[in-house]
């Protein structure tokens, strides 16, 4: 019989690596979206009015998780991470855990490996674009309502509490985007399906609809009340529902070549993690737990049909929404591959077992190591995880920002950021491109009546301006000189 590795040992040291590669991304500076995630969370810590005082799609989880950071540890990039780090460990302990309940390997340490196939590979592949974005942040509530479901599954204890939970995850996963609504069905329905089968419809209403229900509507309820105690159902209407579906007809916005850039980052990255999750998927018609696996695979089929639906966006860092499922079965494949290697070569050691183990590790994870090596000693600054790609942008206004100054910055939002300032504007200077007609008018509108002191025009900007509203552009032309020329655009003064 092969030596086997002690479970507890695996845990910790996989926690300990988590933690290691958490602490490295710690410095790295906040890319543009979770700029703006920092700008609207001070906004609302600050009293203004989410979506009213500033635009945007999302819905609002991400900005609550923003604004649990800043008001816990604080507002700064690397307190930022530093949150985000300690929600990866919870979410590490909670999958080795849970996990251990269930006879998915047959070396049981590998149950202490998980999170290392999941979390560890997000650490190593994400880059300052990718940390803390949405689509990372959601494998959590989305794993705890897949064990909860198959849980409800096999356990008929509790099962009104358990079914409550999975509603309250179910309305926090909505609260956080609505078009992962569809990975949602599927969860639902294959477990209805297999209920069904198993037990009829006993007890379906009472046992399960209800509490379901309920739980949902406890997390959306909160958010309701906000909604009609600020009196803006009108305007959260139309940045749920009615705008969305307008953006994504908006063709000038389909970029195939971004899906085609995204999917050939995440194929060098995941090849080996993919090719070891299609040995894991078959693997599972010979293991007993087809409930959970098929739940799994649902998020992995229907999570890329999710990201293929936003054809408007189609940025890398949706990808990472895939990183459970295929983390999940990518551990089972290469836990099959070790075991039959181990029974072949037959060590006598447990110490020569988990160095052979280790060895399989590094080659499995070889892109992900080679990944971090190079971030942390490349002399290409760009690549640094401390380079703050906009602060040579901002250098000059900094020089002469007076207290009493505003800007309003048509660009990346790590401006406000860098100039500790918050946009006085509703408009949302950071994806005027998805911008439909009305929205143009209600720009013009406010900046005409408030035109701010400093104003940045990122390249390519201009000419969008130009060509969605002529009189806006001929007002900013008119009313404002150039101040200063960098990389990225240019800044204005108000005349």
């Amino acid at each position: 019989m092969t030596p086997n590795i002690p479970n507890r040992f695996t845990s910790i040291a996989a926690l300990f690596i988590i933690i290691t590669l958490g602490l490295i991304h710690s410095t790295t500076v906040l890319g543009g979206d979770q700029s703006l995630f920092v700008v609207i969370a001070q906004l609302v810590d600050s009293g203004k009015v989410l979506y009213k005082d500033l635009f945007d799609y999302k819905q609002p989880g991400i900005f609550l998780f923003y604004l649990l950071a800043g008001k816990t540890i604080g507002w700064n990039d690397i307190s930022i991470h530093l949150f985000e780090l300690g929600y990866w460990l919870i979410f590490s302990v909670v999958l080795i855990l849970t996990l251990k309940q269930y006879s998915l390997f047959r070396n049981e340490y590998f149950t202490g490996l998980m999170p290392l196939f999941i979390v560890g590979v997000y650490y190593c592949n994400a880059n300052s674009f990718h940390l803390t974005q949405l689509e990372a942040l959601i494998s959590f509530p989305l794993f705890l309502i897949v064990w909860l479901l198959d849980r409800a599954y096999k356990v008929e204890n509790r099962l009104f509490i358990t079914y409550l939970a999975i509603g309250g995850l179910i309305g926090i996963v909505l609260l956080c985007k609505l078009v992962f609504a569809p990975i949602i069905f599927s969860f639902l329905l294959i477990h209805l399906i297999f209920v069904l089968r198993k037990n009829g419809v006993a007890n379906l209403f009472g046992n399960k609809i209800l509490p379901l229900t309920l739980g949902c509507v406890i997390p959306v309820s909160f958010f309701l009340l906000y909604i009609f105690n600020h009196r803006i159902e009108n305007l959260v209407w139309d940045i749920f529902f009615k705008i969305p579906t307008s953006v994504i007809n908006l063709d000038d916005q389909v970029d195939p070549e971004r899906l085609f850039s995204a999917l050939r980052w995440f194929g060098r990255r995941m090849l080996v993690f993919i090719l070891l999750a299609v040995i894991g998927f078959f693997l599972i018609f010979k293991k007993k737990e087809s409930h959970l696996f098929m739940l799994m695979l649902l998020w992995g089929i229907t999570g890329f049909l999710v990201i293929l639906m936003q054809k408007t966006s189609w940025w890398s860092y949706h990808l990472q929404l895939l990183y459970v499922p295929i983390g999940f079965f990518s551990a089972i494949g290469l836990d099959f591959i070790l075991y039959h290697l181990l029974q072949r070569i037959k060590l006598k050691s447990a110490l020569l077992n988990g160095l052979l183990v280790a060895a399989i590790l590094l080659l499995v994870f070889n892109k992900q190591i080679d990944s971090i090596e190079r971030g942390i000693t490349s002399k290409n600054y760009t690549n640094l995880y401390t380079y703050d790609y906009a602060k040579d942008d901002a250098e000059n206004l900094l020089a002469v920002l007076n207290k009493e100054d505003t800007i309003f910055v048509c660009g990346n939002p790590r401006m406000y950021v860098l100039a500790s300032r918050l946009p006085e504007l509703s408009v949302n200077g950071w994806i005027l491109e998805y911008y439909l007609d009305y929205q143009w008018e209600e720009f013009y509108d406010e900046f005409v009546n408030k035109p701010p002191t400093y104003l940045f025009i990122k390249n390519d900007y201009d000419d969008l301006i130009e060509s969605k509203h002529i009189k806006l552009w001929e007002f900013m032309m008119s009313q404002y000189t150039e101040f200063d020329s960098v990389e990225n655009g240019k800044w204005y003064k108000k005349i």
